[in-house]
């Protein structure tokens, strides 16, 4: 699993596409947790790189 795979889950009778955002230790018992977002088909918007960065200028966003 890597920071911006996607895949597709099936929970409670749903199906959900999920998106990994990245991960972290948990402070106290140090287990790696993983930052998921769900995405919403209807949402879900594809832009060629190049017109993403005239939009955010370089330098001017954290991966």
């Amino acid at each position: 699993m890597n920071k911006g795979d996607l895949f597709t889950v099936y929970l409670n009778g749903s199906t959900m596409t999920v998106c990994v955002l990245g991960f972290y230790n948990e402070e106290y018992s140090g287990e790696e947790m993983v930052l998921l977002a769900v995405v919403g088909h209807e949402n879900m918007v594809h832009v060629p790189l190049e017109d993403l960065e005239a939009l955010f200028p370089q330098r001017k966003h954290i991966n």
